[in-house]
């Protein structure tokens, strides 16, 4: 009772990052009675249903009979090789597809320096009128 916390503390909706089983939050009076409760807990398979589910499984598995059990070992007849040949698209696709499209931005390119430029004659042009 170091913290001088006797009963739970409330947040008032904030977040309390603490330890999760034992929180500091729930007071020395909580903290006790659920250690009571772990204390009285003699089967942990009681709280843990994973575990009760591991339990009956060894159980299961040791109840089989397997020294009477004969099979028969196998073994693949080639071993497993890479392909002959690559998927995908070769070299030469790839690099007909680059220059397809830098070849298309490049015209983009130009068409909106064009653009720009008779744009701004067209601008100087009106201005030039409107002085004269």
């Amino acid at each position: 009772n170091a913290a001088g916390i006797k009963r739970p503390v409330y947040s008032n909706g904030q977040a309390v990052k603490d330890d999760p089983d034992f929180s500091i939050s729930l007071g020395a009076d909580g903290i006790s009675r659920k250690l009571e409760i772990e204390k009285g807990v003699t089967d942990v398979a009681e709280i843990d249903g994973d575990l009760r589910n591991r339990q009956y499984h060894v159980e299961q598995l040791a109840a089989m009979n397997v020294s009477d059990v004969k099979f028969t070992p196998f073994k693949y007849q080639l071993s497993p090789s890479l392909p002959v040949k690559k998927d995908g698209p070769g070299k030469a696709v790839i690099i007909i597809l680059a220059a397809l499209i830098g070849g298309m931005m490049a015209c983009g390119g130009v068409l909106l320096r064009h653009a720009m430029v008779s744009r701004k004659m067209e601008n100087a042009l009106a201005i030039d009128e409107r002085l004269v």
